[in-house]
């Protein structure tokens, strides 16, 4: 009777293992390689980015003030009376190279909080009254990004000038 018994154990033992996970198909030796390429890529764009940092630290050292989000500007003040999100506002829009060229001259209505606009501007945007007038010297992480636009090219450090109408 024991022997029986053990035998029982031991095969229960044996026989009831837990499988083992399975490897969820997105996981083989074809996604390891993208995996590696999309680390590289964050890579590259990592040195990029602070490469725009040091490009933009020289070039906005005068006049210009750093702003929480990494942008720099020049005539954006503290005010009582901000735009407010939701709110509708005329705004002159130029977006320009360092070296000044004009790659965009537009008006455009935008509301406030939406991203219309590069993500710099929409924040400047908030700090902004009616009839306020500031330039924004932005990397091209807050700009117009890897990919540009049709008038900016990829990994474009900008000036944009806002001027919202009174």
């Amino acid at each position: 009777m024991r022997q029986l018994l053990l035998i029982i154990v031991v095969c229960a033992l044996c026989c009831c293992h837990r499988p083992q996970p399975q490897i969820p198909s997105y996981k083989s030796g074809r996604a390891v390689v993208a995996d590696s390429a999309l680390l590289q890529a964050l890579e590259v764009n990592r040195h990029l980015a602070e490469e725009a940092d040091r490009q933009l630290t020289r070039f906005a050292s005068a006049g210009y003030a750093q702003m929480e989000s990494g942008y720099w500007a020049k005539g954006l003040r503290d005010t009582d009376s901000p735009l407010q999100e939701g709110e509708t506002a005329q705004v002159h829009v130029r977006v320009l190279s360092l070296d000044s060229t004009l790659f965009e001259d537009t008006r455009l209505t935008v509301t406030i909080g939406k991203e219309q606009l590069p993500e710099a501007a929409t924040d400047a945007l908030r700090h902004m009254t009616r009839g306020g007038r500031v330039q924004l010297a932005v990397p091209w992480y807050l700009a117009f990004g890897s990919t540009g636009n049709n008038s900016v090219p990829p990994y474009t450090n900008v000036l944009i000038e806002l001027e919202t109408e009174p």
